[in-house]
């Protein structure tokens, strides 16, 4: 969680100007994002750009969890000389 918050630090410092803003906390694994808004067009902007950054922070790590895996050899595997 923290390399997803980091990874999303750089969209807090460009923030939606003074109609909206993020904050995120991290507890243990857990990520929360929290939003305020002047209006619901600002937060539902704002709320749909972050899960978009989200979806695609989670499909990177998903994505190099599953290479990491299938670079790991497998017990059954028999070495070749």
């Amino acid at each position: 969680m923290t390399a997803i918050a980091q990874g999303l630090t750089p969209e807090l410092r460009h923030s939606a100007g003074e109609r909206a803003a993020v904050r995120i906390v991290i507890r243990g694994r857990k990520l929360s994002l929290r939003f305020e808004a002047n209006d619901s067009a600002a937060l539902r902007a704002i709320m749909s750009s972050y899960i978009r950054l989200l979806a695609a922070s989670l499909n990177v790590s998903n994505s190099l969890m599953q290479l990491e895996r299938s670079r790991v050899p497998n017990k059954t595997d028999k070495k070749v000389d």
